[in-house]
């Protein structure tokens, strides 16, 4: 970026082809979402303002983060925010970055709870792995009188659900704590729980060093490490759901896009029917759903 290069429209050009050269995803996207953090302007506001010169110091801020984001830093955690499920959530370096396709396994979790025969008045859910937050908070935004327990093993995301729970206005009915599995719920859910929602470590552990920089280098190991084969955390999650689940309580999983025979073979064997796999925009797997039998 030449110092003659301070309007809007001129760094959002120059931006988006040095992205470009470096195989930045989406390159003139995040040009902009980048000027837009700097100067607390929208897209919409950019192409308004697109005249709108910059002083030496938004300039350089705005160097700053294109440099991070060239270096493989994911735009979400240099402007600090996502867009999930029509609603803004919190993000922070070394918690997992929600990904859009999350957002069918919180579409087929609430047509679980609402639609159809579904007659629960007060469901309780537990969420394993929370990240930020999405999924239980999404759920409870959708479905006002749903209670929410997620756990996570990483601090940071028990604290950063916290938070979003916070400013989405469901703190009451979300309660984040720090956990291996089931292991930090307290004892009276058991046997009482309606759904059972989980975005597990499904990642292979000789595949992780293969993804891309973003996720590789800056997604915490704890969110993506599956084990050899990428399915432990399912394994761990079909062994003990059982002692926690109501009869006819719900099951909905994201999955990796090579896991739709292995994990529904998992949760049959514990006890869950009706397991049905849902495919992503793209045509691939991506949610398990299923309900647990009672026996």
């Amino acid at each position: 970026m030449a110092d003659e290069l301070k309007t809007v429209r001129e760094l959002v050009q120059v931006t988006a082809d040095w992205f470009g050269i470096r195989n930045v995803e989406s390159p003139r996207l995040n040009a902009e979402r980048l000027l837009g953090d700097v100067l607390g302007l929208t897209r919409l506001e950019l192409y308004l303002h697109h005249d709108r010169p910059l002083t030496p110091a938004e300039v350089d801020r705005f160097r700053d983060l294109v440099r991070r984001r060239g270096a493989g830093e994911p735009l979400q955690t240099l402007i600090g925010a996502t867009e999930f499920y029509s609603r803004s959530f919190k993000v922070e370096p070394g918690v997992f970055i929600p990904r859009p396709e999350t957002e069918l396994l919180v579409e087929r979790c609430a047509s679980l709870l609402t639609g159809g025969t579904s007659s629960i008045i007060a469901p309780l859910a537990l969420e394993i792995g929370c990240g930020s937050g999405i999924i239980g908070i999404s759920l409870a935004a959708e479905i006002p009188r749903l209670r929410v327990w997620a756990s996570d093993v990483n601090p940071a995301a028990v604290a950063l659900t916290r938070i979003n729970a916070r400013r989405l206005g469901v703190a009451p009915r979300v309660e984040a704590v720090e956990g291996r599995f089931f292991a930090s719920f307290p004892g009276h859910l058991r046997g009482g729980i309606h759904l059972l929602v989980s975005n597990p470590p499904y990642v292979a552990s000789d595949v992780i060093p293969t993804l891309a920089r973003e996720v590789a280098e800056h997604d915490p190991a704890s969110a993506l490490d599956g084990g050899v084969d990428g399915l432990d955390a399912y394994r761990g999650l079909a062994a003990h759901a059982p002692d926690w689940m109501t009869a006819g309580g719900v099951l909905g999983l994201e999955i990796g896009h090579d896991q739709g025979e292995t994990v529904p073979k998992i949760f049959h064997a514990a006890g869950f029917d009706l397991l049905t796999v849902h495919e992503d925009f793209n045509g691939h797997p991506r949610v398990v759903t299923g309900r647990w039998t009672g026996v």
